[in-house]
């Protein structure tokens, strides 16, 4: 099912979001086992990676909290890329919501990231309208893979300009 991209060799990125941890990494599994050779990075498994001096998911958004999730989705980053470029499309899932989407992005750069937002109840309503956005119904995780894998194009988003 892969599509050659720019580099035919290098595996692509993809993002799976969203506030309900359960559904997102469900997806992301269902999406990665649709996909020729592919890997799930779980950012949730990289932030229990950092065994002293973690901060807190919850609460107030220190300065110090904001370096770890951007730590977090760095190292996700990195490990994604190792994937891909040993030709695995890479599979990133987190709870990447609200003005952080743009900085994930930024991180990602110049990477296209194929972006897939679960729709939820409790996801943050500022959430850039970028990418493919699933509405939270009564899908299974194959069905909603089959949906992204059909809409493909529809999740692109393209974070550096041509040049």
């Amino acid at each position: 099912m892969s599509e050659a991209g720019p580099d035919p060799a290098r595996g692509r990125l993809f993002l799976v979001t969203g506030p309900d941890a359960v559904e997102r990494v469900a997806v992301a599994v269902s999406l990665a086992r649709a996909l020729d050779r592919s890997a799930v990075v779980d950012g949730e498994v990289i932030d229990g990676m950092l065994v002293s001096g973690r901060m807190p998911t919850d609460g107030p958004l220190t300065a110090e909290r904001l370096g770890q999730l951007l730590l977090r989705w760095s190292a996700a980053l990195a490990a994604a890329e190792t994937f891909q470029l040993e030709g695995f499309d890479a599979v990133v899932t987190d709870d990447v919501q609200g003005a952080h989407l743009e900085d994930f992005l930024d991180l990602a750069a110049p990477e296209t990231v194929h972006l897939v937002v679960l729709r939820h109840p409790s996801l943050a309503p500022d959430t850039p309208r970028w990418g493919l956005w699933v509405d939270d119904d009564d899908r299974s995780a194959e069905e909603t893979s089959t949906h992204v894998l059909d809409h493909l194009d529809d999740t692109r988003v393209v974070t550096a300009e041509p040049g």
